[in-house]
């Protein structure tokens, strides 16, 4: 199907506006994660305080026009939790390529570069996790329950502060966890 210039201008403005209509406060985007998802491939991870029926991820090389969308019918919770993990896989990215994203609903466009060929034999370095620090319910948090240790003090710095302080020394974050 073919479209003049007009018509498609209208499209892309129905389509927004129709996005817009479905975004609240419940659907804002919070603790937004990436995982590697093979070669070609990158999990894009989110919160929200509602379902989402269909959760969708707008991406492309340039952080003006994130031309490519994904989407899954991932969206869950547990008994526990106060919030809803809406995921979704990018597939068919090229590699050592960097793309901009954004998870419907929210304003922010984040960056993630894809790993780098397969065979690479040149060296390089990447940060790796083991604990995150404290979190309570929503996140991050300067207290502990009955029987923890050691909370963060008001001066402290986190574990994502101190990623990012030294985001240009590593290529990637390698998060480890251990089975339950």
């Amino acid at each position: 199907m073919l479209f003049s210039v007009s018509t498609a201008a209208a499209a892309v403005a129905f389509a927004a506006t129709a996005l817009a209509d479905n975004c609240n406060a419940n659907t804002n985007p919070t603790q937004i994660r990436l995982a590697y998802a093979g070669h070609n491939g990158m999990a894009v991870s989110w919160n929200t305080k509602q379902k989402l029926d269909k959760p969708n991820v707008y991406f492309g090389r340039d952080a003006r026009n994130l031309n490519g969308e994904a989407s899954s019918d991932i969206s869950i919770t547990y008994p526990s939790s106060s919030t809803w993990n809406n995921h979704v896989t990018i597939t068919g990215l090229e590699t050592d390529t960097t793309y901009y994203y954004k998870p419907e609903c929210g304003s922010q466009v984040n960056s993630f570069t894809t790993s780098s060929h397969r065979g690479r034999c040149d060296p390089f370095k990447f940060a790796m996790v083991g604990d995150m620090g404290t979190f309570g319910p929503d996140g991050l948090s300067t207290t502990v329950g009955k029987g923890a240790a050691n909370p963060l003090g008001p001066n402290d710095t986190t574990t994502i502060q101190s990623l990012q302080a030294l985001k240009s020394d590593y290529e990637f974050i390698w998060h480890g966890t251990l089975p339950y």
